[in-house]
């Protein structure tokens, strides 16, 4: 069956477009606490349809309800049920893996970016912090819901699994951003993407896609690193590693670790709105109001990165609470036996201070921080 074309209407960025050269700019814009996109399709019938999508970079994939990527009869009758999990948000989906082809574009202009015959993962039931697993039969078990609202394109690492771990035929990662190809149905020959949004209180991220250089401009501080293994799979690529530390506000000094700074997994992840510190161990190991509680006291503490483990000077600080206009909080989330080194989920608060920049190709990213504090 011809898959169903769609097109992603997207701002242009005007933002940095110096640094950009002949580089194509989106912009995502920050609706409440999240970077979106705007997706409009046509129905066989010739009705139009929108809707919002997370961008995501703490993911792969793109999953979105199936009352919007409609599965036809054919598509669910070839198509396994399948779920699929978010680890930060306890949320799990149950639909199936179909096929569309999506353009990007801009309002007012003809598209000159396209995926074809692009895996979507689209979800009929959806459990929220749930043990109940969810299924696509159309009584969902008790606290799951039918035909959810779910619009998350996920644009982490090149990672072969994504929404496509259930699907061992997907050869290709389902990074859209990495299976992008131009007019002439030729792939873009450097496919990687950067992120910068360095101005408090922001109210938009500019994406930088299909570079054939860093496009980023310095902002005081800037390191390159190599993308790290995953411990549970040798061969997979995830987040990069840097040395990370809690600190007092009080005193400047460090907390936790207790022998200073600690490599740890960094990922920037646009796709929640605060943080979180990934541990081995089963109850907080400090920060918090309760031995018992997962929640860091943000009134009292600050996360840094360093770019080594000699560093007087942080690479970046953190600074999560109510008074932020992003990172209203930081949490522990305890008993990760395969989390080693930690790891730190920044959530969207990095992208206020820093710069960011992913090779595919070098695999690689780099950071440009804007100062310590």
């Amino acid at each position: 069956m011809k898959p169903q074309p769609l097109l992603f209407l997207l701002g242009v960025g005007l933002a940095n477009l110096a640094h950009a050269q002949d580089n194509d700019a989106i912009t995502a814009k920050k609706i409440g606490p999240y970077f979106q996109l705007e997706i409009q399709t046509t129905t066989p019938s010739g009705d139009e349809k929108n809707s919002i999508f997370v961008m995501d970079t703490g993911s792969t994939g793109i999953v979105g309800s199936a009352g919007f990527f409609i599965p036809t009869a054919e598509e669910q009758a070839s198509s396994t049920c399948s779920t699929l999990s978010y680890s930060s948000s306890g949320n799990t989906y149950a639909g199936y893996i179909i096929n569309r082809d999506l353009s990007f574009g801009t309002p007012g202009k003809a598209p000159t970016k396209h995926l074809k015959n692009f895996p979507v993962f689209a979800a009929v039931q959806h459990c929220p912090n749930s043990k109940n697993k969810p299924t696509c039969s159309k009584t969902p078990a008790p606290t799951c819901n039918h035909n959810p609202k779910v619009f998350m394109m996920g644009v982490g690492f090149d990672s072969p699994h994504g929404i496509s771990q259930v699907d061992a035929e997907q050869a290709n990662p389902t990074n859209p951003f990495l299976n992008l190809i131009d007019d002439n149905g030729a792939p873009f020959k450097n496919q990687n993407y950067a992120l910068t949004s360095t101005h408090s209180n922001s109210s938009s991220i500019d994406v930088y896609l299909a570079s054939t250089q860093n496009p980023l401009p310095n902002l005081g501080k800037t390191l390159t690193l190599p993308l790290s293994t995953s411990p549970a799979n040798p061969t997979a690529l995830v987040a990069p590693v840097l040395p990370f530390a809690i600190t007092s506000k009080s005193n400047g000094k460090v907390v936790y670790p207790s022998t200073g700074p600690q490599p740890a997994r960094i990922l920037p992840d646009t796709g929640i709105s605060y943080g979180i510190v990934s541990v081995a161990e089963t109850t907080p190991p400090c920060c918090t109001a309760s031995p018992n509680s997962g929640q860091i006291e943000t009134s009292d503490y600050e996360m840094q990165l360093y770019v080594n483990e000699q560093s007087k000077e942080p690479l970046v600080v953190l600074s999560y609470g109510s008074n932020q206009a992003l990172g209203h909080s930081a949490r522990w989330s305890l008993g990760h036996k395969d989390v080693s080194p930690m790891l730190f989920n920044s959530g969207q608060l990095f992208f206020e201070h820093c710069n960011y920049f992913y090779s595919p190709a070098d695999k690689q990213v780099t950071l440009s921080c804007a100062s310590g504090k």
